[in-house]
C-alpha cells in the first residue's frame, strides 16, 4: 500500500523539482492609465488612456483619482492621439477653465460627482458614471452595490441619483 502511494506521488506533475518554466512577465499592479468611457455610436466603450499625455495645455500622467478622470473625460483626453480611439466621441461637454469646479466625494456605497454644468445628455451621464466607477474600482473600490450621484452646477441644478454603469452590468 505504501509503494502505491509513493509511485502515485512520484508520477504527478511531470516536472522535476529543479526545473524552471517561463511564465512570461509578471503583472506590475500599476494601470497604464485611467479608464475613460467614450462612445462608439451610442455604445459605451472603455479606453485606457496611457499616462504622460496632454490635451491642449493640460497634462495628465497617472492613474489619479475619480476627480482627475472626470476632468480628463471633460477634456476629451486620449480621443485624438490614440489609434484605438478613432471613431469614438463624447457627449460630455468640454468645460475648459471650469474643470477646477469638478468635485468628487467617494464613500463605501456612493460616488458623488459635482459638475459645473447645467445639463448632461443621458449618454454623457453614462460616460461620467462608468468612468467614475472604473477608476474607483482600479483604485481598490468595488462596482458591486456602488452607485454614482451627479450634482449639476454645485447642487443648484439637477441631482441625478443612484446610477450604475450600463456597460458593467
Amino acid at each position: 500500500m505504501v509503494l502505491v502511494g509513493i509511485s502515485l506521488v512520484a508520477g504527478c506533475g511531470g516536472a522535476t523539482a529543479n526545473e524552471v518554466s517561463d511564465a512570461g512577465e509578471p503583472p506590475t499592479g500599476i494601470a497604464a492609465g485611467p479608464t475613460l468611457y467614450y462612445l462608439e455610436g451610442n455604445t459605451l466603450r472603455p479606453v485606457i488612456v496611457p499616462t504622460g499625455g496632454t490635451v491642449g495645455d493640460v497634462s495628465y500622467g497617472k492613474l489619479g483619482d475619480v476627480r482627475g478622470a472626470v476632468q480628463y473625460l471633460m477634456l476629451g483626453a486620449g480621443l485624438s492621439d490614440l489609434a484605438e480611439t478613432k471613431g469614438l466621441r463624447t457627449e460630455v461637454p468640454e468645460l475648459g477653465a471650469a474643470l477646477v469646479d469638478v468635485n468628487v466625494v467617494v464613500t463605501d456605497r456612493v460616488i458623488t460627482v459635482v459638475l459645473p454644468s447645467y445639463d448632461l445628455s443621458p449618454l454623457a451621464v453614462d460616460q461620467v458614471v462608468c468612468t467614475a466607477l472604473a477608476v474607483d474600482s482600479a483604485r481598490g473600490g468595488t462596482t458591486r452595490g456602488t452607485t454614482v450621484d451627479i450634482l449639476l452646477h454645485k447642487g443648484i441644478g439637477d441631482r441625478i441619483a443612484n446610477r450604475t454603469c450600463p456597460a458593467m452590468s
